[in-house]
């Protein structure tokens, strides 16, 4: 291996200035499952291109995609991988233990691949987009073995470690550059997991799954555009209020942004489902955000890591930002339709009888109805005539 694994001491100093602070990315090369995804589209629209991609939607929504720098977990003890494995567990690797994300766990056989070429030291360069650079850190690159069944969720018992690094400086452009060695004579496809563990007193750790192809017959995935920096936004207040809802299985959220004439500038539904009434304002946000191109935003300003971000923590501390301050926006809950139930036929207890004579203020039953006679009446069906009236 060429980098080796160093010991890892935590600095009390430096870990009580980190706390607060997350760091956030993924694997870009081999691109990781949440950001093939992503750059693919379709969930907004229903046009998901890929059936992996469809099936991790229908399992989870589009939340994992739209958190892709956000496949992370907190695992205090980070140097014991028994305590590693515990909170990360077998089957949910790929989403990081978090059950929001649960679609990336799931084993097919069309997850995308990127095709890899060894160099000749059998070594690719992987490429990690760190949208919250942070160090000290360090990265552990594990390989799926040849016996590993890709239709079954991935475990521990399915990886090798192959490559290790310890605290990789951040380039210029906030991407971790890392030449990792992978094996020579593997030519099938497997699984690159990646652990990019952050040293602090939380202990978060980033865990993404690429699907690789040793033999050329996977795809590259598109590369991202590298993102375009924000004009200054004006603060139009909090995304969402303190006692919003509830929001449940079946309810639409809408979210709607208005110029200074009150015009109507954006109009966003998203139905909710038992998979996202918990996840929903991100996912809802992430349609936003990705519909308006950092025009808006929604989410907050984070001091340290010097950018916006979504805070899925606490959705109650992001805000709605625009262009200018003579705009306004609505979010709307939409209730889903309550059918009321149906009641049984009442069996009538005074029948009308044709036969019979009637004076003012008898009552009968008819048609499902109770009829008040309004007058003498004989022969005559109440509600074809005016000498009955509805009683109730």
């Amino acid at each position: 291996m060429t980098n080796k694994l160093t010991s890892l001491t935590i600095a009390f100093v430096g870990a009580l200035s980190s706390m607060g602070a997350q760091a956030h990315g993924w694997v870009e090369y081999p691109s990781a499952r949440q950001n093939t995804c992503y750059l693919d589209g379709g969930f907004w629209d229903n046009t998901i291109p890929n059936q992996a991609c469809q099936a991790a939607y229908d399992e989870s929504g589009a939340f994992p995609f739209v958190q892709r720098n956000e496949v992370a977990a907190n695992v205090p003890n980070y140097q014991d991988m028994a305590h590693v494995q515990a909170i990360v567990r077998d089957g949910h690797l790929c989403s990081a233990g978090d059950a929001a994300k649960s679609g990336l766990n799931l084993g097919s056989l069309h997850w995308q691949k990127t095709a890899i070429a060894l160099d000749a030291n059998n070594q690719i360069e992987l490429i990690f987009n760190a949208t919250a650079p942070h160090n000290p850190s360090y990265w552990q690159f594990y390989l799926s073995n040849e016996n590993y069944d890709p239709t079954v969720p991935l475990t521990w018992g399915d990886l090798v470690l192959i490559d290790t690094a310890g605290n990789v400086p951040v380039g210029e452009d906030k991407k971790y550059r890392i030449k990792i060695t992978l094996p020579a004579d593997r030519s099938d496809s497997a699984v690159l997991y990646t652990r990019w563990q952050r040293e602090d007193a939380a202990g978060e750790g980033f865990y993404n799954c690429s699907d690789i192809s040793f033999n050329g017959s996977g795809t590259t995935p598109p590369k991202p555009t590298d993102p375009v920096e924000p004009p200054q936004y004006s603060d139009l207040g909090y995304y969402i209020n303190q006692g919003f809802g509830p929001v449940e299985s079946g309810d639409t959220v809408r979210f709607r942004t208005f110029d200074s004439t009150g015009a109507e500038t954006t109009d966003i539904s998203l139905a909710i489902t038992a998979n996202n009434t918990s996840t929903w304002s991100a996912e809802l946000a992430g349609q936003f955000n990705q519909l308006k191109n950092k025009e808006w935003f929604i989410g907050i300003w984070h001091q340290e890591m010097n950018h916006y971000m979504y805070d899925s923590n606490n959705i109650y501390a992001n805000k709605v930002f625009a262009p200018t301050a003579n705009v306004s926006y609505q979010l709307s809950l939409i209730k889903a339709d309550i059918t009321p139930p149906v009641e049984p036929p009442v069996e009538p207890s005074n029948p009308w009888d044709k036969t019979a004579t009637y004076n003012a203020g008898d009552i009968v039953d008819h048609n499902g109805k109770a009829w008040v006679a309004q007058w003498w009446t004989k022969g005559e069906e109440p509600g074809t005539t005016g000498e009955w009236g509805v009683w109730r």
